[in-house]
């Protein structure tokens, strides 16, 4: 044996360099692996922190859903209504740990649901309301739609009758009475006999009128007055009679209108400014009496007193919204416009004009009136007597319905914004100007209007959106320790061989839990801790029990009753039955610990609280002195202190060559490793062997 012993002692070197380089790539090797596990944990742990869970989550329990029909109602209501409902992505309201902060959570999540419940019936109202507007809109443009496409019929139509009247009049452009450039018309301003007229300065009555201007003196011939008179006396007092001053503006303003219209649009106001450019050839002080018509397309009759007069004239037209209309393109009518019927006994040749127009003059053909180099639009000579050259007597033109009214007139075509002319006249006496589209030309077409298409209502889209949020709550956990009689003995003492039952407990699931699937609970029994399987079984009915005695593993499973009670009514709390482990510890001197883990839905795993139970030592039992073949107790101590002294000085003695040998680099040299020293402990172990069989008597 001895033999065996020493052959078996090897010397020891130290590692070789490829020992040393092998070692250290798997120091790497662990220290990588080590890094990517945690790696892995921590990305893990991120992942499963930022989603948001639907239902058991490994690390923050069970769902607890707060009830949503209120909102699930409004969100179908609203949709009903029109409302493009979107749902956002969950909000997470984090894990309860206790009942406080479930409620607490609770409550939160409540508050949260009546006011998106709020929000969306408040949408819901609105929607209707927008989208019944729109559906009013809609069958209003549905109607328009059918007559727009009557009109835009007509409207083609119109458009070519009217290019082959222009066609036509293009051939006839050089016979009496048409225009020598055709054109057609774009503006309708013939006649407004309700318009409202108001004015910038004083309106004089009648009698006022008369003492004014009688008041100037302007000579003693009876022709001063009489045809101011005549003036006076035949206008109605519906008509504005008023002074113009020299070179002071004065300003007509016409509104009311219901008949005027320009390419489509609606003339609802138009401006006329008056300004007095002077009289020559009569005293007159700076001012000139006219009488404004209370139709703006009659426009003004005023008297020169048989003097030079001219009046400037700038019109502007407006629409419903009050903006200014550009009128380029509408055709005037400049008519009645006499030449060589004066009185005798002043100036027979009276001449009545247009003047400083900053449009176009279009002549018609056979017309008395052309354009002058001075800017003058008038007769060359008389147009009143036939034995002076006149085509016709004055009673045959200048009457309204004459159908050769157009040997009096020109036709004027609008350039500009703003319309300006002069009206002019050499000692006529009385003289009407009327601002019309009333052109004497023969065959003018109207241009036709194309008609506006209706604009489709948008159909209004109203947006909500809602969300849910995700609660969640950790069960509470405690394992119970109870001694036979069911008294707490956590912490405590308890004779070996005596009965321990643990408790394993979990709190109630909440109301609105999820669906439970699965309940286990797991258990590792301590050594020396032996259990009664049957009476275990017997005290958890609602589980399924399971043991392997190699791995000491208890396992309890919620059996399918106990999962369809817990489930049962999940907007109840439901309460778990704690099963229980039934055995006994069988050795003294020991502290017992155990605790348990619960899984739940194979998803959520937790660790309950550790408890402990204490065994006390066995008493050291000695025999009595003198007993048959027994050691004295001063031998048996005795005995034993030299064993023990020995046990000590050797362990000192292996110390000290243990750190000879580590200090020279070998293997440390053991005093056991020799035949004497292990014969001598062999003895030590038989020593030992012989006292633990000692019975002294007592």
């Amino acid at each position: 044996m001895c033999a065996q012993v020493g052959a078996g002692r090897q010397s020891h070197k130290g590692p070789t360099q490829h020992e040393k380089e092998k070692h250290m790539r798997r120091t790497h090797l662990r220290r990588i692996g080590a890094v990517s596990l945690s790696l892995l944990m921590v990305l893990t742990t991120f992942f499963l922190n930022t989603r948001l869970a639907l239902a058991t989550d490994p690390i923050r329990g069970v769902e607890v859903k707060v009830d949503t029909s209120a909102l699930d109602a409004s969100v179908d209501a609203a949709k009903q209504a029109g409302v493009d409902v979107q749902k956002d992505g969950d909000v997470d309201k984090g894990t309860a740990d206790s009942e406080a902060e479930l409620n607490t959570k609770r409550d939160e999540i409540k508050a949260d649901y009546d006011k998106q419940v709020q929000d969306l019936n408040a949408t819901a109202e609105d929607a209707k309301k927008q989208l019944g507007e729109y559906a009013a809109k809609k069958q209003k443009y549905d109607e328009d739609m059918v007559k727009y496409n009557a009109d835009l019929a007509k409207y083609n139509a119109d458009v070519a009758t009217c290019n082959k009247a222009l066609e036509e009049l293009e051939q006839k452009k050089n016979e009496d009475g048409y225009m020598t450039k055709p054109s057609a018309q774009m503006l309708t301003f013939k006649s407004e006999p309700d318009a409202h007229l108001s004015v910038s300065e004083k309106k004089y009555t009648k009698s006022e009128f008369s003492s004014t201007v009688h008041s100037w003196n302007l000579g003693s011939e009876p022709w001063r007055y009489e045809w101011f008179d005549t003036l006076n006396n035949s206008q109605s007092e519906d008509n504005a009679r008023v002074i113009l001053e020299k070179d002071k503006p004065f300003v007509a303003t016409y509104t009311n209108l219901s008949n005027s219209s320009f390419n489509g649009t609606k003339i609802a106001k138009v401006e006329y400014i008056y300004t007095f450019k002077g009289a020559s050839g009569v005293p007159l002080p700076d001012k000139l009496p006219v009488v404004l018509q209370k139709d703006p397309a009659a426009t003004i009759w005023y008297n020169d007193f048989f003097a030079d007069v001219r009046i400037n004239l700038k019109a502007r037209l407006y629409d419903e919204e009050g903006k200014e209309i550009d009128p380029t393109g509408s055709l005037l009518n400049f008519s009645s416009l006499n030449r060589g019927n004066g009185r005798s006994d002043v100036d027979r040749d009276a001449i009545e004009r247009v003047a400083f127009f900053n449009g176009e003059y279009i002549p018609i053909s056979g017309s008395s009136i052309k354009v002058h180099p001075d800017g003058g639009a008038y007769a060359d000579s008389s147009n009143a007597d036939l034995d002076k050259g006149s085509k016709f007597k004055t009673d045959d033109w200048d009457t309204p319905t004459s159908p050769n009214a157009w040997y009096g007139a020109i036709v004027g075509k609008v350039t500009n914004p703003e319309i300006s002319l002069d009206m002019a006249s050499h000692k006529s006496g009385i003289v009407w100007f009327a601002f019309s589209s009333d052109v004497k030309a023969k065959g003018v077409p109207m241009k036709p209007v194309a008609p506006t298409p209706p604009v489709k209502p948008e159909k209004p889209v109203i947006r909500a959106n809602y969300h849910v949020d995700i609660l969640h709550v950790r069960p509470q956990l405690g394992k119970g320790a109870l001694d036979e009689a069911d008294a707490d003995i956590n912490g405590g003492t308890i004779n070996a061989n005596s009965i321990v039952k643990f408790t394993l407990r979990t709190s109630a699931f909440p109301a609105d839990h999820e669906t439970i699937d699965s309940v286990v609970f797991r258990d590792t029994l301590p050594d020396d801790y032996e259990i009664d399987l049957d009476a275990t079984k017997a005290s958890s009915p609602d589980y399924d029990v399971s043991y392997d005695g190699g791995s000491r593993s208890l396992v309890f499973t919620a059996k399918p009753p106990l999962i369809a009670q817990i489930n049962a009514d999940l907007g109840k709390a439901a309460e778990v039955p704690a099963p229980m482990v039934i055995g006994k510890v069988t050795k003294g001197g020991i502290t017992y610990e155990n605790s348990f883990d619960i899984d739940i839905n194979n998803s959520y795993s937790a660790k309950s609280n550790t408890v402990k139970v204490q065994t006390p030592k066995a008493p050291i039992i000695l025999p009595a002195a003198g007993g048959p073949g027994m050691l004295s107790p001063i031998m048996f101590l005795s005995i034993l202190a030299v064993v023990s002294g020995a046990a000590w000085l050797f362990t000192k003695r292996r110390e000290v060559w243990r750190g000879a040998g580590a200090w020279y680099g070998r293997e440390t040299y053991s005093p056991l490793k020799s035949s004497g020293m292990r014969r001598a402990f062999d003895v030590r172990g038989k020593w030992r062997s012989i006292l633990a069989r000692c019975h002294f008597n007592r």
